[in-house]
């Protein structure tokens, strides 16, 4: 049985900085896990070529919590295998994603733990889902595919919430990519837990929020601001 300890939804965003940056391609270890002094140091790293701002980035840099955010503007349509039902909508509907693998023009989020040191961690490091600020009626969820493009869902606020259960493990020195799915459009303030067992400093947690702000594609919202236009210039008339 799951066990539900957190859970946010349909309320206003957290406090973020007016002055954070926004990654809208290239590749980004967004969630980017140090270590110094005794205490994780959750951060995000953006690779040269990734575009921040609207600025080709020229060199690898690495950003604070909350000096970052990413753009998700990629739709897909929800496959109709019931093990896509983590997802948390009916099969044929759109949801927004970041894909496990890249996609040229859209953001290549990667988990980092290359900056810690194997020899010093006594087993994997936990990165675990504790709560979620978001559009009303959003879910949120993360997986990965195999060869045949079958996903194992590491987190999902479908059915249940927010627990226990949403979670993955990424060994020190090491990298990962997952997909990433939102069902709604608007911000979403993700919290995480990176926990783990340091081989002289014994049990250490550090809590991180990343924001996620979906919008949608250039084509729709095209769309949309001539319907708008349109409906305007009749009225006027």
């Amino acid at each position: 049985m799951k066990t539900t300890f957190g859970k946010i939804l349909g309320v206003m965003s957290m406090t973020w900085p007016l002055s954070a940056a926004t990654l809208s391609s290239g590749h980004v270890d967004f969630i980017g896990i140090g270590y110094d002094a005794g205490a994780f140091e959750p951060h995000s790293h953006a690779e040269a070529g990734a575009v921040v701002d609207g600025v080709v980035l020229t060199l690898d840099t690495e950003y604070e919590l909350g000096e970052l955010e990413l753009q998700v503007v990629g739709g897909a349509t929800r496959p109709s295998g019931a093990e896509w039902d983590s997802v948390g909508i009916v099969p044929g509907m759109v949801f927004w994603t970041l894909s496990q693998t890249e996609i040229p023009g859209q953001p290549f989020v990667g988990v980092g733990a290359e900056e810690l040191n194997p020899a010093d961690w006594m087993g994997p490091i936990r990165v675990t889902l504790i709560s979620m600020s978001a559009p009303l009626g959003a879910q949120f969820s993360l997986w990965q595919t195999d060869s045949f493009d079958v996903p194992t869902f590491f987190m999902s606020t479908f059915e249940g919430g927010i627990s226990s259960a949403d979670y993955f493990n990424i060994d020190a020195g090491d990298h990962a990519h997952f997909g990433w799915g939102f069902t709604e459009l608007g911000i979403y303030d993700l919290e995480f837990e990176i926990s783990g067992t340091h081989a002289v400093d014994g049990v250490k947690s550090a809590n991180a929020t990343y924001r996620f702000n979906v919008i949608p594609e250039p084509s729709a919202a095209l769309m949309s601001l001539i319907g708008g236009l349109f409906l305007l210039r009749r009225r006027r008339a």
